[in-house]
């Protein structure tokens, strides 16, 4: 699909990925819980592994420590 710009014969703009100021360090508890999260992801969800790796190379999130909320419920 062509851009709009590249329709107009423009240059299109490019996006910049934001910079991430200063990582933190974690916590043992906060260690343990990017690594449970990280696994369930992995056995889970393989293909999210790339987006979630895409994401930290665009600059978006600072790695598995941005995969917050990882649950399974099981329907019957």
């Amino acid at each position: 699909m062509t851009s709009y710009a590249a329709q107009k014969g423009r240059a299109a703009p490019v996006a910049q990925p934001a910079k991430i100021a200063q990582v933190r360090q974690l916590t043992e508890a906060e260690q343990a819980r990017t690594a449970e999260n990280r696994a369930f992801i992995i056995e889970h969800m393989p293909e999210a592994v790339q987006f979630i790796k895409d994401l930290h190379a665009e600059g978006l999130i600072e790695g598995w420590r941005a995969v917050i909320n990882c649950n399974f419920t099981k329907t019957t």
